[in-house]
């Protein structure tokens, strides 16, 4: 995940992952993904991943869970071009919270780099929206039965001498109504998930993000759609430019 990390072969297979992460939403398959913090230190350089060990890490505690996100986070730092690498892998065992332990064994394994994924939770979205419409129930010819719509309806009813479907008049629900103006919410749960990149080089935190999603229903697909949009972010911050 550097200015050389993020090849024109790179960036093409982004453009595809984004393709069919968008394709997936629109089919309903899979959440949509919406970074509402994108922040890139000052002190950052470009990353210089490209063929360096970086570590997968998802911060769950659900050990399967956490396995089966870690495998498909670093096969997709692999695919931008450096060298993934399952933290639960470099420290097998239950003491990963053991940060002198976790720092022994990043080192000797020669990691230049740390992307972390951490669940924060679940947020509930409401939003309030207004509509405004014509009632024709309340306009012109409409607005009573008796010397409005009786007489009209029936001389103009089916099979009289000259009936057509010609619709409503040019006033029904528009010119000649009353303006109804009509609110209602709606509610949405959202995922929360905190993304950080580390440069070990540089013991920094060089980008961080904050995602809201609809909650998934596949862990590796939300995976990889996470890891896709954190690219592109880190792109347009520079972070990735050749």
């Amino acid at each position: 995940m550097n200015s050389e990390l993020v090849s024109k072969r790179s960036l093409g297979r982004l453009g595809l992952v984004l393709l069919a992460g968008l394709a997936t939403v629109a089919c309903g398959g899979g959440p949509a993904t919406n970074f509402t913090v994108s922040w890139r230190s000052p002190k950052a350089e470009p990353l210089k991943f490209k063929g360096h060990p970086v570590a997968a890490v998802v911060m769950m505690k659900d050990d399967i869970k956490r396995q089966s996100a870690e495998d498909t986070l670093a096969r997709e730092i692999t695919h931008y071009g450096a060298k993934g690498i399952q933290m639960y892998r470099i420290m097998p065992g239950t003491a990963v919270d053991n940060e002198a332990a976790a720092r022994a064994a990043i080192e000797a394994a020669g990691v230049k780099g740390v992307v972390v994924m951490r669940p924060m939770g679940k947020r509930t979205k409401t939003e309030t929206h207004e509509s405004t419409y014509y009632d024709p129930m309340y306009g012109g010819m409409y607005g009573g039965y008796w010397g409005g719509y009786y007489g009209y309806g029936w001389n103009s009813a089916w099979g009289m001498p000259g009936s057509q479907v010609a619709g409503p008049p040019a006033y029904y629900g528009v010119t000649g109504g009353v303006p109804q103006t009509e609110k209602y919410t709606t509610t949405e749960e959202l995922v929360v998930v905190e993304v950080r990149v580390y440069s070990l080089m540089q013991n920094l935190l060089v980008w961080a993000g904050e995602s809201e999603s609809t909650p998934p229903e596949k862990l590796d697909e939300f995976v990889t759609q996470l890891a896709a949009a954190a690219v592109k972010e880190m792109a347009e911050k520079g972070l990735l430019s050749n």
